[in-house]
């Protein structure tokens, strides 16, 4: 017997990589089911009785986590060890045992209790809603694992990040066409669906359907799911639970988050993504409270949807995205004279839009303080860019809006209403998408500044598009000092390297060449609109920015699938995606000989 159960044993630990690899293909495929049987549960109405069976399948599926844990406890050696590493899943599973034991023994379902113990009447819903987050939460562990894994893939990160992206974009254009997500009038067709999908994911706030009436609660969680997380990439929301798992980041990890918040050097890399969603929260949070508390004279149907109401245009102000659940936006009766409110907003976009880097430099409480104890010491250079270049161009938005719409859309405005007005249309053009007024009813010459606004865009490192202020300011810079004949470009006394200079003028010309090429392909399949409006949309599509003076809608499918690549293009960035599709040379160690163009 004894010599029997030794061969078991011996069989058992020979095999041990092959079961490893065999359980999390069973976990792999028991999440995909998992995660189909959970939108096949949310995306279509069922019967209470199809609906119990679902719910039965989904609980089943505890069954092969709980194995899979018991199987990689088996073969760890230091059994305490590994379960202190993985507490939070040891605790959940713990539950779920605890909880079956309990009901087969003493028919004492806790969960179940618990809900009845809360007072909650009729509290299936929560029982349901509270099962299906817990499979949500093991399978989200199960796929942070796997992100540890990105070390030992051999793409780019940049390429990683746009594959991401399309995944991202993939998911929300399935999603957006289950027909328990929209008003049930009609479903959503694929190119508007994909449309809808690219918007939200890259931040943009374009919109071919009435987000506020098309879709309804479900359809805007999952709007608010996907501009939340594409606000700051899934593989930022990844890395930064993987942090907290017993192996953390790696280079690969490290090397993806500095391209993607455009950090100096891979060091503190770790330290600013906990902090980039620590800042998220906390901002995003504040940014609902008080939203929640100066809705003034509009009304709603129930409390909670006043939360919701408050907690969306909140992420969606911070994730520059420019979602809004009222069909003519903060234009809406009731909203559009909200001064308050529409600052509230204002201020959010613009926290939003300065960049984690620089927030971090701002506000970290170690930073506070060594400034306060070393008056001179400033702030860094590129956050002195992204504040100070910010509030330039907000202030020469307000101006140019005043002074060529006081006669137009600002006409019988009051004092604080045309300072307001002007102020937010300058702050929203920076990639928000938020309108408190009527775009369509612009003119050409501050349509056309706004252009060039939105051109800029926000300041790296942020939820938003554009070149970006560095850039702009670099640019600026250079040619400042190639006419005033300085042989160096500096910048608070600074010197900025070559290599930064090609970099901003590759982004310049890059992005315009793009857009110039989008607007000649809009022109061709829209001939009967206004060029005008036709650059104004594929700036704005370009620069993630949301704003329209109304044409989106009308839009061809060939127009719709311009604007989609340009939504897309501009979220990645050019030189990002032109990183990613290039082949790397294998040597510029050499040099030609030098020769003289005329130039000008």
């Amino acid at each position: 017997m004894f010599g029997l159960r030794q061969k078991i044993n011996l069989f058992i630990f020979e095999n041990k990589y092959l079961i490893l690899r065999l359980m999390g293909w069973i976990v792999a495929i028991s999440s995909i089911v998992t995660i189909g049987s959970l939108i096949y549960y949310h995306g279509y109405e069922h019967s209470a009785e199809e609906r119990m069976v679902l719910l039965d399948i989904n609980r089943s599926f505890f069954a092969v986590f709980i194995l899979n844990y018991l199987v990689r406890l088996f073969f760890t050696l230091e059994r305490r060890a590994y379960i202190r590493s993985s507490l939070l899943e040891f605790t959940l599973l713990s539950l779920v045992v605890l909880n079956f034991i309990s009901y087969q023994l003493f028919k004492f379902p806790i969960i179940a209790r618990f809900f009845e113990w809360l007072g909650w009447e009729g509290f299936e819903p929560y029982y349901v809603f509270f099962i299906q987050l817990y499979l949500l939460v093991l399978i989200v562990l199960e796929i942070v694992k796997s992100v540890q894994m990105l070390g030992q893939v051999t793409l780019r990160p940049t390429t990683i990040f746009l594959i991401s992206f399309i995944f991202l974009i993939g998911s929300g254009t399935f999603l957006l066409q289950m027909p328990a997500l929209t008003d049930g009038s009609e479903p959503l067709r694929w190119i508007d669906a994909l449309f809808t999908s690219t918007s939200a994911s890259c931040v943009t706030g374009l919109i071919v359907v009435d987000t506020a009436t098309f879709f309804n609660t479900k359809g805007h969680l999952i709007l608010l799911f996907l501009f939340q997380i594409g606000g700051l990439g899934i593989i930022s929301f990844a890395t930064f639970f993987a942090t907290f798992m017993k192996k953390g980041m790696g280079l690969k990890q490290q090397s993806m988050l500095k391209e993607l918040f455009d950090n100096e050097s891979l060091l503190g890399t770790v330290s600013l993504l906990r902090k980039v969603v620590f800042y998220t929260i906390t901002i995003e949070f504040i940014s609902t409270a008080i939203i929640y508390n100066f809705w003034g004279d509009y009304t709603f149907a129930t409390e909670g949807k006043k939360v919701f109401y408050s907690a969306f245009h909140a992420v969606s102000a911070f994730c520059n995205a420019g979602f809004s659940l009222f069909s003519n936006g903060l234009a809406e009766a009731g909203v559009n004279k909200n001064y308050i409110l529409h600052m509230c907003i204002a201020l959010t976009i613009f926290f939003g839009g300065l960049g984690f880097p620089a927030l971090r430099d701002i506000f970290e409480v170690r930073n506070v303080r060594e400034r306060l104890s070393k008056p001179w010491k400033k702030w860094k250079l590129s956050t002195q860019i992204a504040f100070y270049g910010s509030l330039i161009l907000i202030g020469f938005g307000s101006l140019m809006f005043y002074l060529l719409e006081r006669k137009g859309v600002l006409a019988g405005e009051s004092t604080i209403g045309v300072f307001v007005t002007s102020l937010f249309q300058s702050v929203t053009t920076r990639t928000a998408g938020f309108n408190t007024i009527d775009f369509s009813l612009l003119g050409s010459p501050i349509l056309i500044i706004f252009i060039f606004l939105m051109f800029i865009g926000a300041s790296s490192g942020s939820t938003g598009g554009g070149i970006k202020t560095s850039t702009f300011v670099v640019i600026f810079s250079a040619i400042m000092a190639t006419v005033t004949g300085r042989k160096e470009v500096t910048l608070g006394r600074r010197t900025i390297s070559q290599e930064l200079i090609y970099k901003a003028f590759s982004v310049f010309i890059f992005s315009a060449t793009f857009i110039f090429i989008g607007v000649v392909l809009l022109a061709i399949t829209e001939p009967e609109l206004e060029i005008t409006h036709l650059v104004f949309e594929e700036v704005s599509a370009f620069a993630t920015v949301g704003l329209s003076t109304g044409i989106t809608a009308q839009l061809s499918d060939y127009s719709k699938l311009i604007l989609i690549v340009s939504m897309f293009v501009g979220r990645i960035g050019v030189l990002s995606l032109a990183f990613s599709l290039s082949v790397p040379t294998r040597s510029n160690s050499f040099h030609y000989p030098k020769s003289h163009i005329m130039i000008g």
